[in-house]
């Protein structure tokens, strides 16, 4: 597929061509291989449609398209603006020190963000570090065996191809975010207790960007793609056959936030 800006995308799809259309969308440093389990949870039902960023795997990159990378998102989780408002908003109130402190942490484990934003340097330092470390994270602090971990044979390239997603929206977000970025869709967030980047409280204030939005928190790392795609399958089948009228599961009641 070729992109606005003509970079090819590589796209993959599998399931029912005749089901619901599911999007999943992977984020830095991993490709569409990230969901190779959580696939055969959807494919008997659902049209599942993957692709690789730009940068990764089998798609293209080009120089000048840092401007044109969208907000990065974690496993549905709130965009970047959103991101920004909890931090910068929490750091305003010192004289609140839960909420400020809240901030504080959040900001912090974000920083490696700026750091993958410095031309040249981030690049070095992701080739020499991220064959290493990832594999590690993924083991020891999402608990994960070799045989959950999803990676693609160009894991390494794909990592230093990527990283334009940093600079385009780092900076960017920390100090012109939007402030109106409200969404009109049904949202559904999946909130990973053990994630090491985005902690719950971030996700706290996401009823105020949506008007109808479910929340499920589940005993997982960052990448509950590859540690929980059953569970991850199963939240977003019951969402979709309520939306098409069904009577919603129990486990889709409990985690509906406000209505």
């Amino acid at each position: 597929m070729d992109s606005a800006d003509g970079t090819r995308i590589a796209t993959y799809e599998e399931g029912n061509p005749n089901g619901p259309v599911v999007v999943l969308v992977h984020g830095w440093p991993d490709s569409h291989d990230m969901w190779d389990a959580t696939v055969p949870y959807l494919a008997d039902t659902f049209r599942v449609i993957r692709y690789d960023n730009r940068g990764s795997r089998n798609s293209g990159v080009r120089p000048e398209a840092a401007d044109r990378v969208a907000s990065f998102t974690s496993t549905s989780g709130p965009s970047a603006d959103h991101t920004r408002r909890f931090i910068m908003e929490g750091l305003k109130r010192p004289y609140q020190p839960v909420r400020f402190l809240h901030s504080v942490s959040q900001f912090l484990r974000l920083t490696y963000q700026g750091f993958f934003s410095i031309p040249l340097v981030a690049r070095v330092m992701v080739r020499a570090t991220v064959p290493t470390i990832i594999p590690l994270m993924l083991k020891h602090l999402d608990g994960m065996s070799d045989n959950q971990i999803r990676h693609s044979d160009t894991f390494v390239t794909d990592a230093a191809n990527s990283l334009k997603v940093y600079p385009a929206n780092y900076w960017r977000t920390l100090f012109k975010g939007r402030r109106d970025h409200y969404v009109n869709v049904p949202v559904q967030v999946i909130v990973n207790r053990g994630d090491q980047f985005v902690r719950p409280r971030l996700y706290d204030e996401t009823h105020e960007w949506v008007p109808r939005l479910w929340r499920r928190d589940i005993d997982s790392g960052h990448w509950s793609p590859m540690s929980h795609p059953d569970v991850l399958a199963t939240s977003v089948r019951e969402l979709v056959d309520h939306l098409a009228g069904d009577e919603p599961a129990k486990a889709l009641t409990q985690a509906q936030v406000g209505g």
